[in-house]
Parts: structure tokens; sequence; C-alpha cells
């Protein structure tokens, strides 16, 4: 067992702020579960643990340092950036997602409905952000991630047939046809989706509620996935 060095303390600390993740191409995993997921995915590069003899064991004090949740984790990991992988057939498109509760959750449900590249607008809340990290419970192993101008993005991929959200001016999700390559758009918490990008969809599509004017994203979101499926 041993104390980490301040400077080591400062280094892994950087990690947790979205321009040091970008300048070293490394993010932070916090937890048993998620340092084994990173392991498996092959993008973890060294965990320190003060209790698992197979990753380097520090003080409880030196981990208090470097730990963000609320509790004190046991095993926090250092991985390298995510690799890009090709297209699947169904994409989730993401207009300035902010919450990062509402972005992870979103991954999960995103990898349990088949929905396995994310695409992530402008705006999007980082998907290295500890919180989201955290909240996808490792779906975020499991997925293809691309940052870029959804408009950009639409325009360039024309074999995927888009489904927009406007609960105002919408059609009726069952009502829409479901095909092969597909993608669905969803817009941000407060301002819903982009009015450009409802004019570049083949349709933009709503659920049916009794007595509620609207569902959170993420609940909408999941929804929308397993009727598209």
């Amino acid at each position: 067992m041993r104390d980490l060095s301040i400077n080591e303390i400062k280094e892994i600390n950087k990690l947790y702020l979205a321009k040091y993740r970008k300048e070293f191409q490394k993010f932070i995993v916090e937890g048993s579960h998620l340092v084994e997921e990173a392991k498996n995915a092959g993008v973890l590069i060294e965990a320190f643990s003060i209790n698992n003899p197979n990753y380097t064991i520090i003080s409880e004090q030196s981990m208090k340092k470097i730990c963000k949740t609320d509790t004190i984790v046991n095993t926090i990991g250092i991985c390298r950036l995510l690799p890009k992988k090709e297209l699947s057939n169904h994409l989730l498109l993401l207009d300035a997602i902010q919450d990062p509760g509402n972005l992870g959750t979103l991954m999960r449900s995103a990898k349990a409905f088949g929905f396995e590249t994310i695409v992530l607008g402008k705006g999007t809340v980082d998907i290295y952000n500890d919180k989201v990290i955290r909240s996808s419970q490792g779906a975020i192993f499991k997925l293809n991630f691309i940052n870029a101008d959804l408009e950009e993005f639409i325009k360039t991929n024309t074999k995927y047939t888009y489904y927009g959200t406007d609960v105002k001016t919408g059609v009726e999700v069952e009502k829409v046809a479901k095909t092969e390559l597909l993608g669905l758009i969803l817009g941000n918490e407060g301002n819903g989706m982009n009015e450009k990008l409802k004019t570049i969809t083949k349709s933009n599509i709503y659920i049916p509620l009794n007595n509620t004017e609207s569902l959170n994203v993420s609940v909408a979101g999941g929804i929308l996935m397993y009727l598209l499926k």
C-alpha cells in the first residue's frame, strides 16, 4: 500500500476536466464495476484500489483525494478514450442534451434497444463527464460515439431515415414506418429539438400521453427507441 504523491493526485484530478481529457486523451471511471467494464473493453490503462490486489493498492486517504463520488469508492481506473466504430443500423442523435444523468440513462436504453451509435450534437454534455459515466452503468463501453453537427451529419448520411421529435405537431410514433437504417433525434430538455432540424427529417413524432404534458427526455427516448427498434 502506498500514498499517492501530490503530483500524482493533481494529474489524476485533471482528468475530471474536459480540457485535460481532450489534451491527454484519457478519462476516469469510478467503482469496481466500471473499472472491470473498462478492462473488458480494452481501454483500461491503470487502476488504483484500496482492496483489490489486481490493481495498484493505495491508502484510503489517497483514494479520498481522487474520488468525486459522495461515498468513497474502492477502485478508480484511468482509461484511454473510446475508439470510433462503424455506424450501426439504428442511430440516436442528441441535440444539446445537457443533463449528465439523462445522457447516461439514454446510453443504457440505446444499448438495450439496438441504437448502438450515438451522434452527439453541439451543446450535448461530454460523454466522459463522471456523472454521465456513472449513470451509464457501463453502457458507455458498448456504444459508438460521434461528435458532429447534426444538420451536416444528416445531409451526409442520406441512407438513413430520420425521425425527429415534436410533442405539438408530430405524428404518433406507432403510425410511422420502421426501417432498417433509422435515426432518432432527441432535443434539449428545456427547448426541445432545433426547429431547423425538424425541416430535414422524414417525420417528427411524439408519444400519446394521458393528462401529461411531456416526459423527461431520457424516459421518452427509451420508449421511442423501444417502439422503433
